[in-house]
Order: structure tokens, then sequence, then C-alpha cells
């Protein structure tokens, strides 16, 4: 097959193999593409956290476009924050009365007066600059195929012309913090090429469906660009038009070309190489805060003193992220299609059948961005990358949903090194949250808004959208702080760090929350995130069910984590008497769990958030695994709102599809979980293996961290001193194997496999402890092998044993029909 492509003024025909990905082997955990990238969002990825490059894998005129997790282009300044807490009874009497839009239009007229205009939006994450490398065509380009490889973080692109075959690679290094890229030819044929820095140009074709009509273009926003080239080494300095001083005002970069063999030639902004074997780039970039740093000097003699070698500085980085990816691996059976392409592979998949290998290469892939993103931040909406001025909802941090998905499989998928950057990442927004509860609700504590990025002040909200109301977005936080320590058992993590996190999220409630006529708590204001009831016009609403699950959650990971610590014993009674007053979950005439516990409000089934499934995002409470009726209401919300789902083949928000595939997993759905999974799989990923945020629309990392933990989840569910396996398993898995997974308590489970006559399971605890392991209630004996133990057998009773580990020996279980 002969396709042309026009890249920049250069038009090449490029010959496709229909042999897909013959010309290249395919790496053992990664992939292959038979396609260069039609733009950005297409494009290869590859980073380590603070660095991302978008390999655009073109063979003749490559661009690769730089991004940093720091680079959020300021447009706003962080305050003032609305002074709404004078207001609060008003606001809380209107909403009393029925009247949400009158409340939600009073506090965006409080907004107006002191000069919000429309929705204020957080700094966009934007692209630094591409690195541009061109190469004069030599008759037609044949045996084309690009790749990345997982446990290196390699990106490579790899063809043939008339001068023979040409290898270029890219990975960013962890160890260096420098982007290294290799071209050669192989079997004699020399590299010609002329490289450059650029500015990102603002490609309006490349920004897809879905931005807000209040989202401004961004490119205007940066001014002062300097490119320079002297010797072997380019130079790039960009200056913002806006700043304060919390805000970066400029960045730059360096692009150290070294050869071997050859020549190089300087021009006034570019580099020239001829006649050379090899050529290897060194990028390195960062944001400045005062713009009379430079850092450039320091920069040239580190990138001088790296060794020209890319597989010694490919062996240093492999040691860091190959330790870390290795860890987890999954095997459903996808066999020789592992050596398909991505685009055969996702041609030959399709809803209701589901292609094997494909959702292996995806489990590897979601993992591989999320730790490629995962840098002193956590990853954004697009992880580490963005190849547009005008990103979607800038590329933000938007916490009533998108980043708990993106960082949902961090402890399982045993990368908690990940986690650990979100974790400082709150923390370091903790007092811009003291801010938002003083003022906008009078408040002790601390909370956190829908939307952070460069700041954590609440300022994004208008009439429609009135995310001022939405108040539990730091007990969500709290989550991960506590279940940070239930995986590690870190207690001074516990003591130091999640504790004190805890405490002010919780103190906010004991200041916000009011008694109704019944004594039980009311929240008013509240907001179920960016749903409006159908007998409403306003998303502005009371006790949103939501709210209520995430604070009945902290409350008791509060109590317990102090119970643990033998500490605060009035907190702890006080706590407890507040759990007492908790609202009760409301079940709907229909059936389903209400999205609100007012009779007042009915609900929308046809919304793309689950908010109110919350309690079921991440295990099952006891609350509801004791009382059918209420787990078979919130199977029944999955079932409700997976209908539309159907219907549109997949959707919009793609993590919505994840939040209903955790709760069919906590409740042990299978069927339903694998709909979920294959829903995802099937719809919301491209042969560059980077998910969508809709049906092959808008570059979205969210389901690369909530896929995985939704198929963890179906097969190993965890609490300290409990582990059950293949609590949702489906009948499209009669056998396979997972290996690495972590649970709660401690404990990594080095190898489960499973067939239709037995369950094999091996695991380690780092502590002495009783743990109760369950299985499907069909498999009856269970036989115990310990490394320092005689083999035991017992009797399973009921699909349970309890086994007696030892810290550090690995325990084997064979469990038998």
């Amino acid at each position: 097959m002969i396709r042309i492509l026009t890249f920049g003024f250069v038009s090449v025909a490029i010959i496709f193999s229909a042999a897909s990905g013959a010309q290249f082997k395919t790496p053992e955990r990664g992939f292959v593409s038979t396609r260069p990238a039609e733009n950005w969002q297409h494009a290869l990825i590859s980073g380590n956290g603070t660095i991302g490059a978008l390999v655009m894998s073109r063979p003749l005129n490559e661009t690769i476009i730089f991004s940093h997790e720091r680079l959020f282009m300021p447009i706003e300044p962080s305050q003032p924050v609305v002074d709404m807490a004078p207001h609060l009874d008003t606001i809380r009497r209107m909403i009393d009365e029925g009247q949400y839009s009158r409340a939600a239009e009073f506090v965006s007229e409080l907004g107006r007066k002191q000069g919000y205009r429309g929705l204020r939006w957080t700094d966009p994450l934007v692209p630094a600059f591409d690195l541009k490398i061109t190469i004069t065509p030599a008759g037609e380009i044949r045996d084309y195929s690009r790749s990345v490889d997982f446990q290196t973080g390699v990106a490579s692109v790899q063809w043939k012309d008339d001068r023979g075959v040409f290898l270029r690679r890219l990975f960013v290094s962890r160890p260096d913090n420098v982007a290294v890229l290799s071209l050669r030819g192989e079997q004699n044929a020399a590299v010609d090429c002329r490289i450059a820095l650029a500015t990102t140009p603002e490609d309006a074709e490349d920004q897809e469906e879905e931005e807000e009509e209040d989202e401004p273009s961004f490119r205007k926003g940066l001014e002062g660009v300097t490119v320079s080239a002297q010797g072997p080494v380019l130079t790039y300095r960009g200056r913002f038009a806006k700043t304060w001083p919390d805000r970066i005002a400029a960045y730059e970069g360096i692009a150290y070309v070294k050869t071997c063999g050859g020549s190089l030639v300087t021009l006034e902004d570019a580099i020239v190489v001829k006649g050379a074997d090899e050529v290897l780039i060194f990028v390195w970039l960062d944001v400045l805060h005062n713009i009379s740093k430079s850092k450039l000097t320091e920069q040239k003699a580190r990138l001088e003193g790296l060794k020209a070698d890319f597989d010694t500085l490919l062996k240093r980085h492999e040691r860091l992220h190959g330790k870390i990816f290795n860890r987890v691996r999954l095997d459903l059976g996808g066999g020789k299609d592992h050596e398909l392409s991505s685009e055969v592979l996702l041609e030959k998949s399709s809803l209701g059948n589901l292609n094997r290998a494909l959702l292996e290469k995806q489990f590897d892939a979601a993992r591989y961005a999320i730790l490629s993103s995962s840098g002193e931040l956590p990853p954004t909406l697009q992880g580490v990358w963005t190849g547009t001025w005008h990103p979607p909802w800038q590329s933000d941090y938007t916490q009533n949903g998108n980043v708990a998905s993106a960082i949902a499989s961090m402890l399982m998928a045993n990368m908690p090194e990940c986690m650990q950057a979100y974790l400082g990442y709150i923390e370091s927004l903790v007092p811009h949250f003291r801010e938002n509860a003083r003022i906008l609700y009078g408040c002790r504590g601390i909370m956190m808004p829908s939307r952070t990025g460069s700041h954590g002040y609440n300022v994004h909200f208008n009439e429609e959208y009135i995310h001022l109301f939405w108040t539990p977005g730091a007990a969500w936080a709290s989550h991960f702080f506590y279940d940070y320590y239930l995986y590690t058992g870190d207690r001074k993590f516990l003591e130091k760090r999640a504790l004190p996190f805890m405490k002010e999220s919780a103190v906010f409630f004991e200041d916000f929350l009011r008694e109704g006529p019944d004594g039980r708590y009311v929240f008013n204001p509240s907001y179920s995130p960016e749903n409006t009831p159908s007998n409403s016009d306003s998303q502005a609403c009371i006790n949103a069910t939501m709210d209520i699950a995430l604070v009945k959650e902290l409350l008791g990971n509060l109590i317990a984590a102090c119970r643990e610590l033998r500490i605060e014993k009035d907190g702890v009674r006080r706590w407890k008497k507040m759990l007492a007053k908790m609202p009760d979950y409301r079940i709907n005439e229909d059936g389903t769990v209400a999205e609100w516990t007012t009779p007042k409000l009915v609900d929308n089934h046809e919304h793309r958030h689950i908010s109110h499934l919350y309690a079921l995002f991440d295990g099952l409470p006891e609350e509801i695994a004791s009382n059918q009726k209420l787990r078979d209401a919130f199977k029944n919300v999955i079932e409700k709102r997976m209908g539309p789902r159907r219907a549109d083949g997949g959707g919009v928000m793609s993590f919505g599809l994840v939040q209903l595939g955790q709760a069919a997993a906590s409740l042990g759905e299978a069927d339903l979980a694998y709909e979920v999974v294959d829903m995802l799989a099937n719809v919301y990923w491209r042969a560059n293996m980077v998910s969508t945020h809709n049906p092959d629309s808008i570059f979205n990392v969210d389901i690369c961290g909530g896929m995985p933990a939704v198929i963890v989840k179906m097969l190993i569910a965890s609490e300290p001193g409990a582990i059950e396996l293949l609590p949702a398993l489906p009948k499209q898995w009669p056998s396979g194997v997972i290996e690495g997974v972590l649970c709660r308590g401690q404990i990594e489970i080095k190898k489960l496999s499973w067939d239709d006559g037995q369950i094999v399971v091996r695991f380690v605890s780092e502590i002495p402890q009783n743990v109760k392991i369950s299985v499907p209630g069909s498999f009856k004996q269970a036989e115990i092998r310990q490394s320092n133990s005689d083999m035991v057998e017992s009797l399973a009773k009921k699909g349970k044993c309890v086994v007696v580990v030892p810290p550090g020996e690995l325990v084997e279980i064979h469990f038998v029909r």
C-alpha cells in the first residue's frame, strides 16, 4: 500500500507493508504502529515525569514536541476568592426554599462585583518548543514502522529509502533529566540532517471537539521568544506576557548535538549535520520564576559532560523506569496477536469481541503513561504532554473525577512512587485550601476546589457550573492519603502527613454542617459534580449523596487512624457522633440509589458523571455489603447509567465509565465490569496506545489510571488482613495470570494464576499477620505451602481460609474444586 503524506513543505510517499510491523520486531512489552502521527494527539509518547516528548514519527520531516510538568502559562491572578462567607445564611435560605437557580445567580453576582467575568480558568499546560529534524528525500519511504517499548520508554521510528535503513530512537532519562535522541543509518547509510528548535504553532486543526465556550486561545500569552545556535548547541528562551510572584515567568531549553563521524555546521538558528554515522541530541528544559536567573550556562556544561552513548544512558534510565514498570504483568492469553501492529489489533477487536492481546497492551500502555507523566507533580488531564496552546479544560487537575481516575491504580498496580507525586502536590496547595474554607464558608480546615493547576484557589465557577458549592474535595484527597498508609504501612507518613491532612478536612465539616429538623446533618449548599436534577434548572442543590459518602468515609478512616496511633480520644468521640448524624442513602422508586438524599430532587440517569456511586469506587463498605436492598440499588444505578452509553457506543467522558467499572467490580458484578472494560478498550484508544476522553477524541490519560484499576479490582480485592481473589472474574477470562499487585496490609501478590480447575496464589507480607484469603465458593480445597514449612492441607470453607503469614516469607496456596 502506498500513501502520500504531507509534512510541512515535504511530501513523502510511504509504502506500508501488509505484514504490519514485520520490519520492526515488536517489543516484548510495547507495540508497533505502521502509520506516522497525523497530529500531536496521535504522536508516540515518552517522558520521565518532568519532561514530556511527543514524537510525530515522520521519517524525513520529524517534529518532536517537548513539554514540562510545570509549564502552566500564567493567564489570571490567583486571587481573590469570592467573599461568600458573609452571605452564607442567605444562600442556604434560598436553597432550603428550593430556589437553586437563584442561589447560583446570587453567588455569580458576588463574583461579578469582585471583578469576575465568566469562568475564571486555571493556567493552561502549554508546549515548550518543537525539535525539528529535516532530511532531504531520497526516493520512496519503505518498510516504515514506529514503536514504543514500555519497559525502557524508548520511542522508535524506522524506515528505508534509496540510501538505506534509518533508525531514530528517543527516551527521556529519569537519572539525567534529559531527553536522549539517536539518529543513525544502518549498513553504511550516512545521516544528513538539519536540526532546529521552533515555537510550537497554534494549529487549529488539532483542536478537537468539546472546548467550552468561555475557553480563550492562549498563544498570544507568549512573548519574547529567542532561538540561537552556537557551536553544537541550540538554545530556546520564551517569556510570558503575564506573570505574578507565585507563577513562572519564562522557560528555557537546550538541544545539544553530538555526532559520530561526519561534519557539523552551525547556522544562525539551526545546525546542519552531513555524513554522520550517528547523531545524538540531548534536550533539556526547565521553567523560570525569575527570568534573570538563567540555567543555560550550567546545563550546557552538564550536557557536554554526558557520555555520547545512547545505550549507556538508556541503561541508567532503564534501571529506574524498568524497575517500576516491570513489577506488574497481565496475561489473559493474548498469545501471538502481540506481534500484530496496533492498527491491526484495534481493527480486529470490537465491542463484544475484545481482543485479549489488545487489552494486555492497553493495560501496559496505561501504566506506562502514568509512570512516564509522574514526576514532582502527578499527571494532568494530558499527563505531561501537550501539543496545543489551547488544551481542553486547560489540561489542568480536574479534582471532581478526572484526577481520581488517573491515580486510581498507582497503589494497587505497584507504583507507589507515583502516588507520592500526587500527595506532595496536594500538600503544597494546603495554604490555598485554607483560604478557600475561610473566605467562602467562614470555616476552619481546608476546602479543595474542583480544578487546580499552578494554584489551589477556588475561582472556577459560573451560574451553571457552581463549583463553589462542591465542598468534599479534600475528603476525596484524604482517601488517597490514608490508602497510601494502608498499602505501605508507613506509620511515620500516617502520623506526620496523612493524619494532619485528614483532620483539616474533617474540621471543615465540623464547622460547615448544620442539623436538620430530624437531627441529621444537612449539606447546604451541595453539588453533585456537573449534574442537574431532572426536575431542576440548576446544578446547585442540597444533600448530594457524594458529599455524604465522602464525609462518612473520611470520618471512619480518621477514627481508625487515630485508634491505630492511640491518639485523639476526644476527636474520636466527636467524629463518632458526627457519623451518627449522617443522612442515610435514599432509594428511588425505580430501585436506584438516589443522587440526592432529598426527595425534592429527581435523578437524571442520562448524565456522564456517576458521583453518587463514590462509596464503591475503591471498596465495598460494610454498610452496603450487609444490606442486600442497598447493594441491589447501587447495581441498578450502574444498569441505568450504562443504558445511554450502550446506545451511544460509549458516550463522552471515559472516566465516567471507569467509575461504573469500579463500582461493578466492588459489587462483584463480573458481567457489568467486563462490559465496561470491553467498552473502554474498544472505544477510547488510538494506535499510538494513548487513551482519549471521548470516543476517538481528545488526548487524555484519565483512563490510563482508571482502566488498570478496574481490571485489578476484578481480579484482586483487598483490605488489611483480607484478600479476595477473582471477585468479579468474567467468563471471557477462563484462565490468566497477573503478577505484582499490591494489597492493603503490606502484601504483594507475586503471582495469581487461574484456570477452570484451580487457583494458585503466591504472596509475601512485609509484616507478620493472619490473612483471610477468599476465592469463588466452588473452590473447596486449599493447599498451603510456605517456604519454611511443610505443605498444609485445609478445607476452604465457603471459599475462605486463614493463613498465618510470617514476614518476608513466600506463601503459596492452591485452591482446587
